[in-house]
């Protein structure tokens, strides 16, 4: 349990550092998009209670600066 409470806080300190970084470089509003394929993306949506888990992106606001997911689709 331990292990999986450090990934994830982890993850959104990384999140957090990414923020801070771009509000260092530039005065204006940061979005970043991230693409990424369903294992991928249920990973860092199950770090959240409050999201539709129904939708294929979603958005978290961390300092300031918006994240973005999206799934990618697979190819057939």
């Amino acid at each position: 349990m331990a292990e999986n409470k450090d990934t994830i806080f982890g993850e959104l300190a990384k999140l957090a550092l990414i923020a801070e970084s771009c509000q260092t470089i530039f005065r204006g509003k940061a979005t970043i998009v991230f693409e990424l394929e369903k294992e991928e993306y249920q990973g860092v949506l199950n770090h959240f209670r409050e999201i539709d888990r129904h939708h294929k992106q979603f958005s978290i606001e961390i300092s300031g600066t918006e994240f973005h997911f999206i799934l990618t689709e697979e190819e057939k």
